[in-house]
């Protein structure tokens, strides 16, 4: 049995990619058995806190600690950052929160004996930090994304190779110095921020988003329409232009064709322009966001699942929907960089369908391949789990930390 710190600002409640990532990672955890768990997450000052427990998503915690600041400029914010200068030799936008946690954090500390203290999201490094080096506690840190922020790919942020400000050079030498363990999500992000980490490979592993083991309530999709959903975010630099246009396409050169395309999340008002302006307002639906839990019931009445990136040099990120839509064993068409993590899961046999997206005719021949084998009913097949993203898979890897 191991007693874990679990640090995570974003996990409860659950209201964006990060959350869903972590209460996953929970769940997985907890339901092993073989971990007991103290959890210190944030309040969300954007979003109305669940009356649900936490239970409800079926993780069990030997505590949850839900802090909450504020993040209005004042001078109670100004000297929570002042603080976080004190106590962990930096501050950045945020960093507050640490200040605010720290009592809360060293309270469990002196009333339990932790295996290791696991970070998630900014600012939580800044606890990892405090642990490792005042109390000689084991920090495993994980990144879902590059960190420093300033270090996300272009257009994100200004790549690896951006000159280094006071707080980034700071919060660098404090991750290559005190973290024994990095995880990742995929090689790449562990290369690419291995270019301006510089740690050896004992250091560092790849962990992908779990893959939960349970059965959704499955919905068998009408017969005669293909039916494909994009859920999530959709805003720039996301770009669902050459999707647009290869349905409009597609629609000319095959009218009787019946084809239904849900978007479903946060969208930029030209997304309701090109629907219009490329009159497909008879196959796209657009629906609100829903509830994490109710959006896996959702899914299950899809044929196909979108994943759409941004145009990057090199596709570094690990979509949490694509592990949503693995868990939904849901056939998958990823719309990403040719150089990526998604084009390597494409070309290894993990998803189905991938598009350049960057080039249209890449979007309209995979297109076409979606319908052909709609068609074959080749997407009324249940897609079959992804080992490495599996439970145990992932539950072992924690295991032997």
């Amino acid at each position: 049995m191991k007693r874990i710190l679990f640090i995570a600002p974003a996990s409860f409640p659950v209201t964006g990619a990060e959350n869903i990532v972590n209460i996953k990672l929970l769940q997985a955890l907890s339901k092993s058995g073989d971990f007991e768990i103290d959890l210190v997450s944030k309040k969300s000052k954007w979003e109305n806190y669940p009356s649900e427990s936490i239970s409800t998503y079926a993780v069990n915690l030997e505590s949850l600690n839900v802090v909450e600041v504020d993040n209005r400029i004042n001078v109670r914010t100004c000297v929570g950052h002042l603080l976080a200068f004190f106590y962990f030799g930096v501050t950045f936008k945020g960093a507050h929160w640490a200040v605010k946690a720290l009592p809360v954090v060293k309270k469990l500390f002196s009333q339990n004996k932790y295996d290791y203290v696991l970070t998630k999201d900014s600012p939580s490094l800044l606890l990892g930090y405090y642990l490792r080096k005042k109390k000689g506690l084991k920090w495993v840190a994980t990144w879902n994304d590059p960190y420093p922020e300033s270090k996300y790919p272009k257009p994100y942020g200004k790549g690896w190779q951006c000159r280094n400000s006071f707080s980034d050079s700071r919060l660098i030498k404090m991750m290559k110095n005190w973290v024994d363990i990095h995880i990742f999500p995929s090689n790449r992000i562990q290369t690419y921020m291995n270019h301006y980490l510089c740690l050896s490979s004992d250091k560092m592993i790849v962990v992908p988003h779990v893959v939960l083991d349970q059965k959704q309530t499955l919905s068998t999709p009408s017969c005669d329409i293909l039916k494909i959903i994009h859920s999530g975010n959709l805003k720039y630099p996301r770009n669902p232009l050459l999707l647009i246009k290869s349905l409009d396409l597609f629609m000319k050169e095959h009218p009787g064709f019946k084809m239904e395309v849900t978007f479903m999340g946060v969208l930029d008002d030209e997304m309701y322009d090109l629907i219009i302006q490329y009159g497909l307002t008879d196959i796209i639906k657009i629906i609100s966001p829903v509830p994490y839990k109710d959006s896996l019931l959702l899914l299950s009445q899809y044929h196909l699942a979108i994943v759409i990136e941004a145009s990057c040099e090199e596709g570094i990120f690990l979509p949490t929907k694509v592990s949503d839509f693995m868990q939904c064993h849901k056939h998958i068409w990823a719309i990403s960089p040719k150089i990526g993590v998604l084009n390597d899961l494409y070309n290894s046999g993990k998803i189905a369908y991938y598009s350049d997206n960057a080039d249209f005719d890449s979007v309209y021949k995979e297109l076409c391949r979606v319908c052909e084998d709609f068609r074959a009913g080749i997407l009324d097949r249940s897609v079959s789990l992804v080992e490495n993203y599996t439970e145990k898979y992932v539950v072992d890897k924690y295991r032997n930390l």
